[in-house]
């Protein structure tokens, strides 16, 4: 069934004024604030460069709430392929790639930790670093809810140096040294405390589908998120506690993926070999007995009536809405159910 096409609303766009800045990194908070990391052209903290050539920059955040518009200084940044979103009346950001440690291994737990690289960290709402944590290689999705905790979705190429989760450490365990470490390839989706230490971790809940090789999509809402992971591309709602329920979804490889109480819809690229890149479909699917059935199809339109004709480059998704941004960088679609 072919239904009416979705057609995405203007949400926001980054005054005129940022004209010099490069955009670093950009999403859209839980409170639906846009929020968008600058930094100067020269970082090249958004290219692929060895490490001797990504100098530390001044960045600026810049926080668009409607009319109303809030900078936030950050001086002396080292991220690389940058993430960000608010956090506790700051922000929360991560270095999307890290390199770990390789060599020898480290003799003690002291020396494994300083070897460790701290790719993520917390900055208060003056742009003072709080804290600094290792939030491993290759994040695709780093997203916060207003319970202040943190959730990032990897890739396919993903490794972290991961500590047990909070609930499951002996008591007094950091008393007298540093929590244990063990290599984890292919973590799929991590929820962080707002203190950086993990709270859960996907590959570990018995619930949850058996294959987390990559957080394709994520939904992060008021008091649960859902996540949409390769290779199964299954819809998994999730919890403070854990897996509520994976279903199977009629989608696959959907870049973005919005949810209500009746059911959901799947955001999916034209992948035919003739496809025309930009163009989107958007497919709609009820809860049928713990079943998501698809019931209509729909592409995707401008605020103009027309397709677009390029990729989306970010997508984050809360609930029932989804925001998109295309070419421009610096320009915020909206799309709801």
């Amino acid at each position: 069934m072919t239904a009416t096409p979705p057609r995405l609303q203007p949400y926001a766009r980054l005054p005129d004024r940022y004209g010099g800045w490069e955009v670093a990194a950009a999403t859209v908070d839980a409170l639906g604030r846009a929020v968008t990391l600058l930094a100067p052209p020269e970082a090249a903290c958004t290219r692929r460069v060895p490490p001797e050539q990504r100098p530390r920059y001044d960045a600026l955040v810049v926080v668009a709430d409607g009319t109303e518009v809030h900078e936030v200084e950050l001086p002396g940044l080292d991220l690389h392929f940058p993430r960000i979103d608010s956090l506790d009346g700051g922000f929360v950001l991560a270095s999307a790639r890290c390199r770990l440690p390789s060599g020898p291994p480290a003799a003690t737990f002291e020396d494994l930790e300083r070897e460790i690289p701290h790719n993520a960290l917390v900055v208060g709402d003056d742009g003072a670093v709080l804290r600094t944590f290792h939030a491993g290689d290759d994040i695709q999705h780093l997203l916060t809810d207003l319970n202040g905790t943190i959730w990032i979705g990897y890739g396919d190429e993903a490794v972290i140096c991961a500590r047990p989760p909070v609930s499951q450490r002996r008591a007094g365990a950091t008393a007298t040294g540093p929590v244990p470490r063990m290599t984890m390839p292919l973590p799929g989706l991590i929820r962080w405390t707002g203190a950086g230490e993990p709270a859960w971790y996907a590959t570990s809940d018995p619930v949850g589908p058996g294959s987390w090789v990559d957080c394709y999509a994520l939904n992060v809402g008021a008091d649960l998120a859902w996540a949409y992971p390769y290779t199964g591309f299954p819809l998994v709602e999730i919890d403070a506690v854990g897996v509520r329920w994976s279903r199977r979804s009629p989608v696959r490889f959907a870049s973005g993926v919005l949810v209500d109480e009746g059911g959901a819809a799947f955001l999916a690229a034209d992948t035919r070999p003739r496809g025309v890149p930009g163009h989107y479909t958007v497919t709609l699917a009820e809860s049928r007995q713990g079943l998501l059935e698809p019931v209509a199809t729909a592409p995707l339109l401008l605020p103009d009536g027309t397709r677009p004709t390029t990729a989306v480059r970010r997508t984050v998704c809360r609930g029932n809405r989804a925001w998109l941004q295309f070419q421009d960088r610096r320009t915020w679609h909206l799309l709801e159910m």
